[in-house]
């Protein structure tokens, strides 16, 4: 059953990685990067529930913490229009 889970969640990630490849805004990549992100810390949740390691709840929790803070970092540089 993890197997099936973890199949159908990286390639729920298919579409966000072609919206973050192809863009063409900065606001396209930014979600579709965001996106990504939230798969990765899905799937290391699903791994840390499969295989019992609870260091890498811990480790989702740091990426999604990280992933958070970079999105809103991004979102304020272009907000202001800087390029």
């Amino acid at each position: 059953m993890s197997a099936i889970l973890t199949t159908v969640v990286a390639l729920s990630a298919l579409p966000p990685l072609a919206r973050l490849w192809r863009g063409p805004s900065l606001w396209d990549r930014l979600t579709g990067a965001t996106s990504v992100n939230v798969r990765i810390t899905l799937l290391l949740a699903l791994e840390a529930a499969r295989s019992g390691h609870g260091v890498l709840l811990d480790v989702a929790l740091a990426y999604a913490m990280l992933g958070f803070l970079g999105t809103v970092l991004v979102a304020r540089f272009g907000e202001r229009g800087e390029r």
